[in-house]
């Protein structure tokens, strides 16, 4: 897919999220994000809606393939360190299930 096509996808994205359509505007985000575009805005906006929902592994997904694909500044790249660190510190935390007696 060209760097236009991905910027038009993530553009299309942006409409569906301003439109309350996230779930849609996710599956072209994370197209974008498969695709390895090089432009921080799919990777943000996941970031963004994952830990707003607190999936933190897709947190700790898009954060690392960001700091492999998006060509941008240090602090920027720092803010991507920090964000993944992050998740995996919350999915730390996450009680763990346990099983109900006799299961």
């Amino acid at each position: 897919m060209s760097n236009v096509d991905l910027v038009k996808l993530y553009l299309r994205g942006q409409n569906l999220e301003q439109l309350g359509r996230v779930d849609d505007a996710i599956d072209l985000y994370e197209r974008g994000v498969a695709e390895a575009f090089d432009s921080s805005g799919p990777y943000d906006r996941l970031i963004a809606i994952y830990s707003h929902r607190a999936l933190h592994d897709d947190v700790v997904r898009v954060a690392e393939a960001a700091i492999r694909n998006v060509h941008t500044y240090e602090d920027k790249l720092g803010w991507y360190e920090v964000m993944r660190a992050e998740a995996v510190e919350e999915r730390g935390k996450a009680p763990r299930a346990v099983p109900r007696a006799g299961e």
